[in-house]
């Protein structure tokens, strides 16, 4: 009779542990799902970073498919790329620093002592989150360069134009000729990504970026 009552005991701690015990397994699964999206979301960023530092040119459907092969494991399309009713947007972005004498272009421009776009484009769902920086810049497509197929906006719009400025960008603080680091004028790559990083494709949206 001990026997069976130190069993039936056990049987009956079982199942009062058991909801507690599952849903720290459940939790424990779920937070782990979230953790490994949002670092290949991180690694998404920093591949297209690395492409788009080398010249590849995001205007191209073809180089969008590849970043949308990416995050496969984020749930974007294998093929065809990012849409705008996909789990996920990539933001890509060139940008500079004008100095006080706009990088020595006479008469000085306006946008002198901003960060300004040079290429600026986005694709996927845009409405999913966006950009820290205010990319897309605000003037395209309009301020984009006719002659060219890379994202490049009008130079004079990227001197001039409001719309053309990087927003809350501070991360290479304020370039000066006389100091050495990164100088005005040199290009900077400038990659965000987000995506539905929720368990079973849904939740919530994470974000990362890569500064090249």
């Amino acid at each position: 009779m001990r026997n069976n009552g130190k069993h039936g005991g056990a049987v009956i701690e079982f199942f009062l542990l058991f909801p507690f015990l599952a849903s720290l397994i459940l939790g424990t699964l779920i937070y782990g799902s979230q953790l490994v999206k949002e670092l290949s979301l991180l690694q998404v960023a920093r591949d297209t970073a690395s492409m788009s530092a080398r010249g590849t040119t995001f205007m191209s459907s073809a180089n969008q498919a590849i970043v949308s092969r990416l995050g496969v494991g984020l749930g974007w399309p294998d093929s065809g790329g990012l849409l705008s009713t996909s789990p996920g947007v990539v933001y890509v972005s060139t940008i500079t620093y004008l100095d006080a004498t706009c990088n020595g272009v006479t008469p000085v421009c306006k946008n002198a002592g901003y960060w300004v776009f040079l290429k600026s484009v986005a694709f996927g769902n845009t409405s999913l989150r966006s950009s820290n920086f205010g990319a897309p810049a605000g003037c395209v497509p309009g301020c984009y360069d006719p002659n060219q197929t890379d994202g490049s906006l009008n130079t004079s719009d990227t001197q001039n134009t409001a719309s053309a400025r990087v927003k809350n960008f501070t991360y290479l603080g304020t370039p000066d000729k006389t100091v050495a680091g990164y100088q005005p004028g040199q290009p900077a790559y400038l990659i965000e990504a987000a995506g539905v990083t929720g368990p079973w494709h849904g939740g919530s949206v994470s974000y990362a970026f890569s500064l090249f």
